[in-house]
């Protein structure tokens, strides 16, 4: 078998592969992480490694997206490298701190917990008193939360029909062991457990936003609602692809790969939740509820079910319930008597995280037209108010997350994530972390475009423009014009400014992936306000939710055309709405069963099969630059 030798952070690494496999497929299965939106599709240009070679030759996708300069330096795109013999490569060292939006609300969170305790002490057994021991402890909880008038004889039948059989195994050992004295745990109505002594404290639950390129989690105290502690991460399924299409052909070709990308979001999902409680000096035993929200393909990645169908018209989920699971449903390792929810879905591209941030942001309860938008891989968007919601989903690719973009990046420190224009011929950018600039993410790319299309040199169509057919005002950026691999780039920062030293550019195809992201979302909220009957006009107030939304800059956004020019004035940004949904729902069993009634109400809106769309995606193309 070949030897690979892999020099990474100052470290090297010897790993074997079978010969033909591709260099990316390799250094995946050995745990290194090697960026790829596209799974290995030769279309990213994103899974480059330097080859200390001069005997490899160029492919053909290869040399149309790699420079001259890094060719010569042995740079080689991963996915179309095929093992052949040993190979000594090095990674690009990645800046890691990533810009994840966490930001959630949960003021004023109305009803009871969904999880309660219960500490008692039991009336010991005598020859006089020969209940069996769950009709003695019942009792004793029928007499702590009998309601008024309420008989006791009913409430002691209804609840013994809700005690598992786990608990009645573990019951006569736990009350005795304990001198009678046990704390009895109970959700939505049925006592999933008992522990002994006195527990009532130690109460404690995650809610957890599963996005396509982020996961999101918050440590709450059950018993006061209060936040403690909040946990991000990047979601690591994006080395099988940027997109939910990209992961579900990946889990669709074995049932090997299957198991892979389901327990590598489990595994996720355990570390976050593992990180919240060593941050915090709390135990995986005090975590006895887990909210889950997250886009339908997430969630039945998370399951384990079949996700094939949800990419192949008529678009069709396994599922779109809620579920209330047991921890090792998931291999989840919190307290055993704990339980999982996640949150119901619409449809196959509707899923329980936009339900979440229909719950948080209050669109259900509003008397005005009401827009929400949360523009990711997948743009969701959701009109309309107490009487009625209409949903849809839009095929925005993940442009705005800087996948499919030459230099794109995610939010990772150094990306360029402000880009403004300050005096004639002069721009400033600004990075995250203030580091130097190593590419640029979803909110500097609209900043880039809207600059271009204010300095002019773009048009309408979307071109760049060649130096001789700028108008006067562009001629002080005309340097920034440049020519790379036979398409016009326009020239953000000089290689001597960036940290890799090569140059940051947004070429002429960034311009046409960024046109068809922004015509996507544009059309589908015209469209939806077609579908609803409403003009946009009406609308009242748009909600941006998610990373992407909050970062743009709003004025951007509008003159790129991603959001209606009439909606400039009332659009708010309102953080992780998806998480804060989960938050309601972990913390209050009436807004939890609220998005179970969320879900049956939304009327989804099926942008392929809508006349509509296929017009106004076409006019939404163009920029409007007058």
């Amino acid at each position: 078998m070949p030897e690979i030798t892999v020099h990474y952070c100052n470290d090297t690494k010897i790993v074997k592969a079978d010969k033909e496999v591709s260099l990316l497929d390799v250094l995946h299965k050995n745990g290194f992480f090697v960026e790829s939106p596209c799974n290995g599709n030769g279309t990213c240009a994103k899974c480059r490694v330097i080859v200390n070679s001069s005997n490899l030759s160029f492919t053909r996708e290869e040399t149309e997206v790699l420079s001259e300069a890094e060719r010569m330096k042995g740079v080689h795109l991963s996915c179309r490298l095929k093992v052949t013999e040993d190979m000594e490569i090095t990674l690009f060292e990645k800046i890691k701190g990533a810009s994840i939006l966490t930001d959630i609300r949960t003021e004023q969170i109305s009803g009871d917990g969904i999880i309660k305790k219960y500490a008692i002490k039991v009336e010991e057994p005598s020859i006089y008193d020969q209940r069996p021991d769950d009709e003695r402890v019942l009792h004793r909880i029928n007499m702590l939360t009998k309601a008024p008038n309420e008989s006791c004889s009913e409430t002691l039948k209804s609840q013994l029909k809700k005690i598992p059989l786990p608990v009645l195994k573990e019951l006569p050992y736990i009350i005795r062991q304990n001198s009678y004295q046990v704390t009895l745990i109970e959700m939505l109505s049925e006592i999933t457990g008992v522990e002994g002594g006195n527990t009532e404290k130690k109460l404690y639950g995650v809610a957890v936003d599963i996005g396509t390129t982020t996961i999101a989690a918050y440590l709450f105290d059950l018993n006061d609602k209060k936040l403690i502690a909040v946990e991000s991460m990047l979601n690591p399924q994006k080395k099988y692809g940027a997109d939910v299409i990209s992961r579900i052909d990946y889990a669709s070709k074995s049932i090997d790969n299957a198991n892979e990308i389901t327990n590598t979001i489990r595994d996720a999902l355990q570390n976050v939740i593992k990180k919240l409680i060593y941050s915090t000096g709390h135990s995986l035993s005090d975590i006895y509820l887990t909210a889950v929200v997250g886009n339908t393909t997430m969630i039945h990645i998370l399951l384990g079910l079949p996700c094939f169908n949800i990419a192949v018209s008529p678009f069709i989920p396994v599922t779109r319930y809620q579920r209330i699971l047991h921890p090792e449903e998931i291999g989840l390792e919190i307290n055993k008597y704990g339980r999982v929810l996640v949150l119901p879905s619409v449809s196959a591209y509707i899923g329980s995280d936009t339900v979440a941030a229909v719950l948080s942001s209050g669109i259900h309860l509003a008397k005005d037209i009401t827009l929400i938008v949360d523009i990711g891989t997948n743009g969701e968007i959701v009109l309309g108010n107490e009487n009625e919601m209409y949903a849809c989903s839009t095929a925005a690719g993940p442009a705005f997350e800087g996948a499919n973009i030459l230099c794109g990046t995610g939010g990772i420190e150094g990306a360029i994530s402000e880009v403004s224009i300050i005096n004639d011929g002069e721009l400033e950018i600004k990075t995250i972390g203030g580091y130097k600039p190593i590419g640029i993410c979803g909110s500097g790319i609209v900043d880039a475009v809207s600059c271009m299309l204010t300095i002019g040199v773009v048009d309408e169509t979307g071109r760049i423009l060649d130096k001789d057919e700028l108008p006067q005002d562009a001629l002080f950026f005309e340097e920034r014009l440049v020519k790379v691999n036979g398409q016009s780039a326009f020239v953000l920062a000089d290689a001597n400014a960036t940290m890799y030293g090569d140059q940051i550019i947004i070429t002429q195809q960034d311009i046409r992936e960024i046109q068809n992201a922004k015509a996507a979302i544009a059309a589908g909220i015209r469209v939806l306000a077609k579908e609803a009957g409403y003009n946009i006009q009406s609308i009242k107030k748009v909600y941006l939710a998610g990373g992407f939304g909050n970062f743009m800059r709003i004025e951007s956004a509008v003159n790129i055309g991603l959001l209606p020019k009439e909606l400039k004035n009332r659009v708010y940004t309102i953080g992780n709405a998806a998480g804060s949904g989960a938050a309601f729902s972990l913390l209050s069993e009436k807004e939890y069963s609220t998005t179970c009634l969320i879900s049956g109400k939304i009327k989804c809106v099926e942008l392929s099969a809508n006349p509509d769309f296929v017009s106004e995606y076409t006019e939404n193309m163009l920029f409007d630059t007058f």
